[in-house]
């Protein structure tokens, strides 16, 4: 099967991160900045890294971005740049271009010139944070859609001790229960007679908005 290639566009600690844990599987990664002190440093940890002026339409258009499965977009700092590589990956035919984004505004302006996805770190992890905070029984929490969250919570003592069946949580509170946590494993759950135990984790599909009938 043919590798799956990345470029990642802006080396901050962001773009230095995305770009490791796509190495680490397996995938090909163009890295690029304009600072060459950072790409000679890091020459050797990536299959292939250059330097451009990512504010340069030429510059950018001789990266070759159009063979790439996907174009990551990492320079939130800077606006100007990061419209210029998303307009130009776009008008390369890059399929998948995905941008980071600082604030709201600039979140608008990346989606309107063609960004296919939006990241917003910050903000993701200050929402996950808060998430935790007020709903004391999550342990961990990921956004699916707009609409709906994967949540990995403790199940209420009440629950325990009886099977999905007896508790339809489904019809109760709208979750969908896809596995439970055993230790290191998950295991996922196909029936009704899965029974709930204290200690072990379930990992639920649901809304925010049904989070809360889960706290009352």
């Amino acid at each position: 099967m043919k590798e799956k290639t990345f470029a990642v566009l802006g080396l901050g600690s962001f773009g230095m991160s995305v770009a490791d844990e796509l190495m680490e599987h397996g995938a090909e990664v163009l890295v690029v900045d304009k600072n060459e002190r950072l790409i000679e440093e890091n020459a050797g940890r990536f299959t292939k890294a250059l330097i451009a002026d990512l504010t340069d339409e030429e510059e950018i258009l001789q990266l070759g971005l159009g063979n790439m499965d996907a174009v990551i977009v990492c320079m939130s700092h800077n606006l100007e740049a990061s419209i210029m590589c998303v307009m130009v990956a776009k008008e390369s035919g890059v399929h998948k271009v995905i941008a980071k984004a600082e604030t709201k505004r600039n979140c608008e302006i990346l989606k309107k010139i063609g960004a296919d996805q939006i990241v917003s770190p910050e903000h993701e992890s200050g929402v996950r944070m808060a998430i935790r905070l007020v709903f004391r029984d999550i342990i961990q929490f990921f956004d699916l859609t707009s609409d709906l969250d994967i949540v990995e919570i403790e199940p209420h003592k009440d629950w325990c001790g009886k099977t999905l069946r007896e508790l339809n949580l489904e019809s109760r509170f709208q979750i969908h229960v896809i596995a439970c946590r055993k230790g290191e494993k998950v295991q996922m759950i196909t029936g009704g007679e899965t029974m709930i135990r204290s200690g072990e984790p379930l990992l639920i599909v649901t809304s925010k908005e049904n989070l809360e009938k889960l706290e009352r």
